[in-house]
């Protein structure tokens, strides 16, 4: 292979190179603000995910669409 993926971005006799390979499933790059950028949305899931956990279990709607389902479950059954 002629260029690899840490060419991205280089310039070549005038030309830059766009490294279009793929990393394997939770594979981040080298980059400091690649780890930063990922390590943040992985932060920003798992706190979603707790909250969506939580909104479950205690049964308070989490959105606005689930609360006025919750009402109109309400005015049905009594």
């Amino acid at each position: 292979m002629k260029y690899t993926e840490s060419d991205d971005g280089k310039v070549v006799e005038g030309k830059v190179v766009v490294w279009l390979g793929r990393r394997p499933a939770g594979e981040v790059s080298g980059a400091p603000g690649d780890r930063d950028k990922e390590a943040r949305k992985e932060a920003t899931a798992a706190a979603a995910a707790q909250a969506l956990e939580d909104a479950a279990q205690s049964g308070v709607p989490f959105c606005e669409e689930c609360e006025a389902a919750r009402r109109k479950r309400g005015e049905k059954q009594g």
